[in-house]
């Protein structure tokens, strides 16, 4: 069997989706292939994605009006802007002949999707897509020529109706993530994780920034020193080397011994099963494999539009709290610290709303429609 997964590159979330269901195609002994929506180098990659983080990071009240502007128009010069999509991946679908495709963007989707309408794909190739938020983002009403659609949670099943989807076409499944998340820790108890970690064995907050460490965690950092609590902070400051610098800076001139600070690092997943609370970004990646962990989440402030909804969804279902601002960080942090019963509850809600096996359930459910027909 032949898989062509389809991501792109805007933070790493999509791709993460991609490699978590490409390893659980290959555990079935399918032959599979990534390829990037535009068939865009790693130079050119590398430059979007810069300039998407950018927008994120520093005018993401800009990125929202044009997200939610976007959504609510169906733009009929839309077919034109895909074009280098469609005419790359028509290629690429020839040369590989792939038994399923997948796509982890909406923008992929959307040019598989219109191939299909157009009579240019095998009709025998069963073509997937993922719901990669908690909500839809812009376009998804060019994606319905798929044959399934894989959301997160039931929330989006009304909307992908009204986007021209049919409800035999949606699933329910979870968001994939990466093994290594499930696997970590597994069978160590906190005690000796935070002692591999050389953690204290006492209440950990970890502050996580994603890959490329966006915001500002001296502020945070000094939010939650500020109330005096006994507890571990692990910093992860992914690739920012500058922030890295500033809180080294900022630990020493302070005399600090419970903040550990770190740049990227592989064993996140031992971090997260080592912690009590998270302070994060609301990429849905990111959320899924939080709480895959067993992790609940204080979400961070200035997100954008698509991280606001995670977030609200989040604190909904009870396994987080909201941050509105830097300096709600200390405060946040002391009622959970406080407060063991509101701890446990959020615990109780994340194991409830954890769905750490979508990816193999996912891959399982299409081999099986694949074999079938």
């Amino acid at each position: 069997m032949k898989v062509l997964i389809i991501t792109m590159t805007c933070g790493e979330g999509h791709n993460m989706m991609a490699k978590a269901l490409a390893s659980q195609f290959e555990k079935h002994g399918a032959h599979v292939k990534i390829v990037q929506t535009y068939g865009y180098d790693d130079r050119k990659v590398n430059s979007n994605n810069a300039g998407f983080l950018w927008l994120c990071k520093h005018i993401p009240k800009t990125y929202d009006f044009i997200w939610n502007q976007l959504r609510k128009v169906n733009h009929k010069k839309f077919q034109s802007s895909l074009k280098r999509a469609k005419d790359y991946l028509e290629k690429e679908i020839n040369i590989t002949s792939p038994d399923i495709i997948m796509c982890t963007h909406v923008f992929a989707s959307n040019a598989v999707s219109q191939l299909r309408l157009e009579g240019k794909l095998d009709k025998n190739i069963t073509v997937s897509t993922i719901v990669q938020d908690f909500c839809l983002c812009p376009y998804w009403e060019h994606s319905s020529f798929v044959d399934y659609v894989f959301q997160p949670y039931e929330n989006t099943t009304q909307e992908l109706l009204q986007k021209g989807f049919k409800l035999n076409q949606i699933q329910t499944f979870g968001l994939p993530i990466r093994d290594i998340i499930k696997t970590a820790g597994g069978g160590v108890n906190t005690l000796d994780l935070r002692k591999k970690l050389k953690l204290e064995n006492k209440f950990t907050v970890l502050i996580m920034t994603g890959g490329f460490g966006l915001g500002n965690n001296v502020k945070l950092v000094d939010n939650i020193v500020k109330k005096r609590l006994d507890i571990n902070i692990v910093v992860i400051n992914g690739r920012n080397a500058k922030n890295y610098a500033k809180i080294e800076k900022y630990c020493k001139k302070h005399n600090l011994n419970n903040v550990y600070n770190n740049g990227y690092v592989d064993n996140i997943a031992e971090y997260m099963r080592a912690s009590d609370i998270c302070i994060t970004r609301c990429g849905s990646s990111t959320v899924c494999e939080t709480i895959a962990s067993g992790l609940p989440f204080i979400a961070r402030e200035k997100m954008i539009i698509n991280e606001k909804i995670t977030a609200k969804l989040f604190a909904d279902f009870g396994c987080s709290l909201k941050m509105k601002k830097l300096s709600d960080a200390g405060t946040l942090v002391e009622k959970i610290y406080n407060n063991p019963t509101l701890l446990e509850s959020m615990k109780s809600c994340v194991k409830k709303y954890a769905r750490p096996h979508a990816a193999e359930n996912i891959v399982k459910f299409l081999i099986s429609k694949k074999q079938t027909n």
